[in-house]
């Protein structure tokens, strides 16, 4: 299950959005990252980019921003770098080559919430998902859901049946990656770039009719990283055993009475309907909505996701505050 965003072609617009609030977290096995603000007065929202991907997911421009989006609504928004992502500083070459999902969950988001929590003084975070961002979700409610206030997990599956083609064709060919080193998502991209929007690989991320493609030709590239290998082991194996495990196999879910809204794309073929809307068989308050006519990707990014599906997230994560938005500021058309 690559959670790449898009492989798309040439013609670039540059970013728009780079805060200048950025401060460093540190794990505690030695890695420094930084986390992406975009202040404002309302309290604490993570958001968490998927697999494969970066901050770029939400913070790219500000048309496709959900960063943008709900600090413009009063939410205090931050966006943490995680491992392997491009700028990012390992404590040595095979820390930056050798690292798994559980790293991210066990060491990268356990040490960016608390920096979140000291920065803000807060005692607890909101949080929106994109796929890996939304497991990552999970994991925080097994690891200390008395610091997660809310959460919302878009196209984030809890399990992996392979009730969908793709993931019949992942199962069988994880074996094919390369045994050593890093799974080169940007070479790949750069490789398929010519086909432009032939790439089959488009059929398989997104609604091909939901993108901006002038848009996503650069947020293709930029939005990508690679992958390590022991990531890719790690996602076969769940495929192979249907289970959100950890390496050791012991599962990532269990119930939890945090309110979740859970989230996914009808056309979505990496996080089918039934593997996501399963987490609300293992949360006591869940809510679930079906996009209709949005794929893996599109959800975050595409182009009616500023008018059809950010207001869903702001409108329930205000819903679950415990303090009123600022004055001017809710249910507000004129904001951007």
């Amino acid at each position: 299950m690559l959670l790449s965003l898009l492989l798309l072609a040439c013609a670039r617009v540059p970013p728009d959005l780079d805060p200048t609030d950025q401060p460093v977290y540190r794990t505690s096995d030695g890695w420094q990252l930084r986390l992406r603000h975009f202040p404002a007065d309302g309290p604490p929202v993570v958001l968490v980019h998927g697999m494969g991907a970066n901050h770029n997911n939400w913070d790219f421009r500000a048309e496709v921003s959900l960063a943008a989006y709900l600090q413009a609504r009063g939410w205090d928004v931050w966006v943490p770098e995680l491992r392997g992502d491009e700028g990012t500083v390992a404590p040595s070459e095979d820390a930056r080559r050798n690292y798994s999902f559980d790293d991210h969950a066990r060491l990268d988001i356990p040490a960016a919430v608390d920096a979140i929590l000291a920065e803000t003084g807060a005692e607890q975070v909101y949080w929106v998902g994109h796929s890996m961002g939304g497991m990552l979700l999970y994991t925080s409610l097994k690891q200390f859901e008395h610091r997660i206030a809310a959460g919302v997990a878009i196209s984030a599956p809890v399990r992996f049946e392979a009730k969908s083609g793709w993931i019949r064709v992942a199962k069988a060919g994880g074996h094919i990656v390369p045994n050593r080193g890093v799974m080169h998502n940007r070479a790949i991209y750069r490789a398929l770039r010519p086909l432009g929007r032939a790439n089959p690989i488009y059929g398989i991320l997104l609604n091909r009719d939901n993108v901006d493609w002038t848009l996503l030709r650069s947020l293709g590239e930029a939005g990508l990283e690679d992958m390590s290998r022991v990531t890719v082991d790690q996602v076969h194996q769940w495929l192979l055993s249907e289970r959100f495990e950890d390496i050791e196999g012991e599962s990532w879910v269990e119930p939890s009475d945090v309110p979740i809204l859970v989230m996914s794309g009808s056309m979505d073929k990496v996080a089918p309907r039934a593997n996501v809307e399963a987490a609300c068989d293992i949360y006591v308050d869940c809510s679930y909505v079906a996009l209709e006519g949005y794929g893996h990707v599109d959800p975050v990014v595409g182009t009616t996701a500023r008018a059809e599906v950010y207001p869903l997230i702001e409108e329930w994560l205000d819903s679950r505050r415990t303090v009123p938005l600022p004055p001017g500021l809710a249910g507000d058309p004129d904001l951007p």
